[in-house]
């Protein structure tokens, strides 16, 4: 409450103030707002500071820069922009301002601006490709583009194999795009590194499940295929399913630890109905199936 009335000071002092004050008391203005997080009163003070300056034929990159990024912060993406693309092309600050302005575009739900700016931003300040991946992967998988988001998690997560989260959404990325197996890697890798997470356990059921009924199904498709198929065939197909199938149970029992956890999930609740189903589990499926 405190820090709510002291925002609605600082703004409504800026207002009565900014037009009597120079270009240096509204800057110094601005930068005393944003250290103490009044991002709303810093982006109006910088953005006051910069038109005085400019009154003035003096062009102010910082307070260019700043006016953008604190409206950024605040969401108000169409302020932010213009302020954004201006500090990019006087060159300053360029790799922040353009995912700053990357976020601004997509936060208005315009991708393709929003990736254009970080690719070009990308190319343009080598030295941050690190911070470019980083964002294009969650542009990526925000928007559901995860052929996209795999590719680009897997130099993110090459860079930093010990971040969870990198993890995290490259095998998820993985898993939404039938690679199960490359995702089961990913999540085993995790679960040991980080052997209390709970979204390893629980992707790792999901991946298991999908990548033995990818199995199943293949082994099942080749036998059926096999017009000429003899007693040993079938010997021999029976064998493999029944290896095949024991995936469906250690799959089973890391989904229920799951369900515990994520009793809502309807993924983790629509895979275990999977599951019961292909065990022949019907009361328990009926139950799953209730949940959905």
């Amino acid at each position: 409450m405190k820090k709510l009335i002291s925002t609605i000071v600082i703004i409504g002092f800026l207002w009565v103030n900014l037009s009597a004050q120079t270009p240096e008391v509204l800057k110094s203005d601005g930068i005393s707002a944003e250290t103490q997080e009044q991002y709303e009163a810093a982006a109006k003070a910088f953005e006051a500071a910069a038109k005085a300056f400019q009154a003035q034929n003096i062009v102010d990159t910082v307070c260019i820069y700043h006016a953008g990024a604190n409206y950024a912060r605040i969401n108000q993406h169409e302020k932010a922009i213009p302020f954004l693309q201006e500090s990019i092309e006087m060159e300053y600050n360029v790799g922040r301002a353009s995912r700053l302005l990357a976020d601004a575009f997509f936060g208005l739900k315009d991708l393709e601006k929003a990736e254009a700016v970080l690719l070009a931003g990308k190319s343009n300040v080598p030295e941050e490709e690190f911070e470019f991946d980083k964002k294009l992967a969650y542009l990526y998988f925000n928007s559901g583009q995860y052929e996209k988001s795999a590719e680009i998690f897997e130099k993110v997560v090459t860079q930093d194999p010990q971040n969870k989260n990198y993890l995290y959404l490259y095998g998820f990325s993985l898993e939404r795009i039938k690679k199960y197996k490359e995702a089961m890697a990913v999540f085993e890798e995790m679960q040991q590194l980080f052997p209390d997470d709970k979204r390893a356990r629980k992707m790792k059921g999901i991946v298991l499940f999908e990548l033995t009924d990818e199995r199943n199904t293949k082994e099942v498709a080749n036998y059926e295929s096999n017009q000429g198929a003899k007693l040993e065939d079938y010997i021999n197909t029976k064998k493999r399913l029944e290896n095949i199938n024991a995936g469906y149970e250690k799959a089973r029992l890391l989904l229920e630890e799951s369900l515990k956890d994520y009793p809502n999930d309807k993924q983790v609740i629509h895979t275990l109905y999977k599951t019961y189903k292909k065990q022949f589990k019907e009361a328990e499926a009926a139950k799953m199936k209730s949940r959905l």
